[in-house]
């Protein structure tokens, strides 16, 4: 039976893509037991196969150049009405196939991030804070979150997707997010 990140993988994967909209845009495939042809291909594998695919791409001669992992959560689990600190506030700018949301302070940016809404399905870039703040991240970033995730429902999303390092997990997983696959890129 195929888990939900793979039926929705079209839809994640087109808000990914619209996201890094002037980056080369990988082919991007479940990990089926086969090996994908050619470069720039992305493999996403539930955590289960991940050492199986590993050894089927070094056995055909792929290199697998960076790792990273999806994370799924409900957008009524992640919208937790979470208010900004002191004097913060959002505001979001639609980019033609997705929406750029940034939280200012005192008319400065201190975080930003962005959201595609692909049907029932959202998925969120990165999330970037200043390395000027004075406070723990958490503080702007969960209340970001909270916020792209009322968005996506108000857009009528059910699901967000992320792709984020490994050791971003721990900080994601306190916000709501889980672990469904890992994303292995390969030359």
């Amino acid at each position: 039976m195929a888990e939900k990140w793979e039926t929705d993988l079209a839809a994640w994967t087109a808000g990914w893509a619209a996201i890094r909209e002037d980056a080369p845009q990988p082919s991007v495939q479940a990990w089926n037991g086969s090996v994908p042809p050619g470069g720039n291909a992305v493999l996403v594998c539930p955590p289960d196969r991940v050492t199986g695919a590993r050894e089927a791409l070094a056995a055909a001669g792929r290199t697998v150049t960076a790792t990273e992992v999806l994370l799924a959560g409900a957008v009524q689990d992640l919208d937790r009405g979470l208010s900004f600190p002191g004097d913060a506030g959002m505001f979001d700018a639609p980019m033609g196939g997705y929406s750029r949301f940034e939280v200012d302070e005192w008319g400065r940016p201190v975080a930003h991030a962005a959201l595609s809404v692909q049907g029932e399905v959202a998925f969120m870039g990165p999330l970037s804070v200043a390395a000027t703040t004075d406070r723990d991240p958490a503080e702007v970033l969960d209340p970001l979150v909270s916020a792209m995730a009322n968005e996506a429902f108000l857009a009528d999303a059910e699901r967000l997707y992320t792709v984020v390092p490994e050791e971003d997990v721990p900080g994601r997983e306190s916000q709501g997010w889980r672990r469904v696959a890992f994303v292995l890129h390969l030359a």
